[in-house]
């Protein structure tokens, strides 16, 4: 009897493992027999998706107290290897629900998904399905934000197909969750490699590109899967999706005609431009031959004329630039090019912004705050002149004020739009118009019956403005002053109906280079003296623009002299009195007379101490004598302009004396404008309170002194009084170091009595 039990279990046991071994040779017979679309590398990766039906709803249950949002990730399922030339649409219906299944919000999000094919594509993605290998289109996404609803515990969803040779689209949701833990760096690094790598395979530059807010982002939040509720294969199906890494969830996946978004596209339409705030050498590489190539530097100063670059070819389409200066770099193409540029292996990134694009139906809504400025930034898309309404409601819904503006449709040469399919398109420019709104205000609506892209930027008028200014283009040394700008952007109220129907244009912005404009005005100095007796005059190099016609002979107008040799002395001249300076390296340093023989002889006796010599007579005189006023640290010094005509512009010029050993030493001033401000949309914008970082310039400056001419000189700060300011009252400066000024004012018409306090000799 023993032995017989013993050979029933040898059987029964080997039964079993008969029917193991089997059923496992049968699974992997069923699962070679499916021909694979593309052959895989070993990055391989699969994820349990789930299908959605299209005749009910899925739902996934989520913790409303530790969900802060939703991340739901589709593929688009087809049937065998086709290729599609146009994307595929589908939508996915979604409802938030709290514990009691009532409906907190319900919308439609739509997808334009593409096939990917091609073996050397990152996104090779498939499902085997019955022995049959189904193609996936490109990854789609978007988020749900339950923040807004705190009682939201759940999240159904529902395929909306919207075309006839889609099988059907698989999802995974995930639900983002606080992490608890302090210290993203020590987090980071104790992460499994695996897992590092999977978080960086979402980010197309890699690990050095993470920024400080991605990394904590990626360490302080886990992304939880969310598993659908019910009874798998009659309330959801599960399957298992194929992929390559890395995988990159993007919006469009137009393989064939992508353009990259990082390189500057040009034409003969297009101008691409950006600027270069140092002397390294440029390097670039382009789609197009270099002959068909026209690269131009532009002094944003225009003291200089614009000049072509020439390039030097590297190796592999690659080509660089070595005689660069700080300023704006234009490029223009006989022929469509994209070129992608780098200074000092920093890669230069072109500028972008976002409009929402309005129509009859779809007005743009704005939460404001009362007593804020805002600007209103259209773009006419029509060939047309069209036609945009401003209504400001208050808190009661009752609108206070109403504005109709007629927009002109001016095409850009700089900017352009950026489609879906990453191509480039001309557009119109932007037009700009901006109002001060009332303590009443709460919400701006606008509307238009034409086709409008706006974008809506607001500040608070007390709102502090911070700059840096360079005698060029320089990028911010100074680590205690941060750099702070005038208007920050607003999201709409309704952003999201335009992002449902896909009504948000994305604009690539250019610099256009400053126009050689000859102005009418003139300069006129300001006296100091009732409140400032210190001062002195100086010699200040301040040459003109490169196409500014000769200026008429002024006393205050000198030139260098060369060769001191062929000085010779005016039989005629135009001056009075003409004068000679010399500026030694002995003291007396400074030393001035009547242009004679006699000084130029003595100056040539000065030989040994190589002087430098100026005359205000010949021709090019770049050099003015102006009358500093010393301004004491911390003082604030007002001017008043109730009786007076309003200027075009305010210029203050600061300068540094004596000079201390620190030669870089950056000064601080700030300004302030008071006066009556017009009501309503204006066409310009002065902003009243501003403070500047001030960074030597390099331009040679001399105080007129008999013991030392040693002067530092600034960049002028130049304060545009706009047409919005209806009556000027006063402008103050605050210095908050000791410095030497000199305040020059810009008006329309000629000086009708003479500055004396300019040049004593006039």
């Amino acid at each position: 009897m023993y032995w017989i039990k013993k050979v029933l279990h040898v059987l029964l046991l080997s039964s079993l493992l008969l029917v193991v071994l089997w059923a496992s040779y049968n699974g992997y017979v069923w699962l070679s027999s499916a021909e694979r679309l593309e052959e895989r590398s070993e990055e391989e990766t699969r994820s349990v998706v789930h299908w959605l039906p299209t005749d009910k709803f899925v739902s996934f249950n989520f913790s409303s107290s530790r969900t802060l949002a939703i991340r739901l990730l589709s593929n688009a399922i087809f049937d065998g290897q086709q290729a599609f030339d146009e994307p595929v649409n589908y939508a996915i219906e979604y409802q938030l629900l709290n514990q009691q299944d009532q409906i907190l919000v319900e919308h439609v999000y739509h997808h334009a998904s593409k096939l990917v094919l091609a073996a050397q594509e990152q996104q090779v993605k498939q499902i085997i399905e019955d022995r049959k290998a189904l193609s996936v289109a490109s990854g789609q996404s978007f988020y749900v934000d339950t923040s807004a609803y705190p009682s939201a515990s759940k999240i159904r969803l529902k395929l909306l197909p919207e075309e006839d040779a889609l099988r059907g689209v698989v999802v995974r949701l995930h639900a983002k969750t606080p992490a608890d833990n302090d210290g993203s760096q020590q987090i980071w690094l104790k992460l499994p490699l695996e897992w590092r790598d999977r978080m960086l395979n979402y980010h197309t530059l890699g690990g050095n590109a993470l920024t400080q807010w991605e990394l904590s982002n990626a360490v302080s939040f886990d992304w939880q899967k969310l598993a659908p509720q019910g009874i798998p294969n009659i309330d959801f199906v599960s399957d298992i999706l194929y992929e390559t890494l890395p995988y990159n969830v993007i919006t469009y996946d137009f393989s064939a005609q992508q353009l990259d978004l990082d390189s500057f596209y040009t034409s003969k339409e297009l101008t691409a431009t950006f600027r270069v705030s140092n002397n390294q050498a440029l390097t670039f590489s382009s789609t197009t031959p270099l002959s068909t190539l026209r690269i131009t530097w532009h002094d944003l100063n225009q003291l200089m004329a614009p000049k072509e670059l020439v390039a030097k070819p590297l190796a592999n389409d690659v080509y660089q630039i070595d005689d660069v200066h700080p300023g704006l770099i234009t490029v223009q193409s006989s022929l469509p090019a994209l070129t992608q540029w780098r200074q000092a292996e920093q890669p230069i990134v072109p500028l972008h912004s976002y409009y929402y694009i309005m129509s009859p139906s779809t007005p743009a809504i704005y939460s404001v705050a009362g007593n804020s400025d805002i600007v209103f930034d259209f773009r006419d898309l029509d060939t047309l002149a069209s036609v945009a309404n401003i209504t400001i409601l208050n808190k009661s819904e009752q609108p206070i004020e109403r504005y109709k503006l007629e927009l002109e449709p001016l095409t850009s040469q700089f900017d352009r739009l950026i489609t879906p399919e990453t191509q480039r398109q001309t557009i119109n420019e932007s037009q700009k118009f901006f109002l001060r709104l009332t303590s009443e205000a709460a919400k701006v609506v606008i509307d238009t019956p034409d086709s409008v892209a706006v974008k809506l930027q607001s500040r608070s008028p007390a709102f502090h403005y911070q700059n840096v200014l360079c005698d060029k283009l320089c990028e911010n040394p100074l680590p205690d002053f941060i750099e702070i700008g005038a208007w920050f952007a607003q999201k709409a109220v309704n952003e999201f109906s335009f992002t449902e129907l896909q009504q948000i244009l994305k604009v690539r912005l250019f610099e256009a280079p400053p126009l050689p404009i000859v102005k009418d005005t003139s300069y006129v100095s300001e006296s100091l003296f009732d409140k400032h007796p210190i001062s002195n005059t100086a010699l200040v190099h301040s040459p003109s623009s490169y196409f500014e016609p000769p200026e008429e002979p002024s006393p205050a107008h000198y030139r260098k002299v060369g060769e001191l040799e062929k000085l010779t002395i005016p039989t005629t001249n135009d001056l009075k009195s003409p004068k000679l300076i010399a500026i030694s390296e002995q003291v007396p340093k400074y030393t001035e007379a009547d242009l004679t023989a006699s000084a130029v002889s003595k100056v040539h006796s000065l030989n040994k101490r190589s002087p430098r010599v100026y005359t205000n007579t010949g021709k090019t005189r770049d050099y003015i004598k102006t009358r500093l006023f010393k301004i004491s640290q911390g003082e604030t010094l007002s001017l008043q302009y109730n009786n007076r005509a309003k200027p075009v512009s305010i210029v203050v010029k600061p300068f540094l004396y004596p000079v201390t050993t620190k030669t870089d030493q950056a000064i601080m001033i700030n300004t302030n404008l008071y006066g009556q401000y017009r009501k309503g949309i204006n066409s310009e914008y002065t902003i009243a309170e501003k403070r500047y970082a001030l960074l030597p310039a390099n331009r040679e400056a001399f105080m007129l002194h008999p013991q030392s001419t040693q002067i530092l000189s600034y960049p002028p700060i130049t304060i545009k009084i706009g047409t919005d300011i209806q009556s000027l009252e006063k402008f103050a400066i605050t210095a908050e170091h000791e410095m030497w000024i000199t305040i020059l004012e810009e008006h329309n018409a000629q000086p009708l009595t003479p500055v004396w306090w300019q040049n004593e000799n006039i």
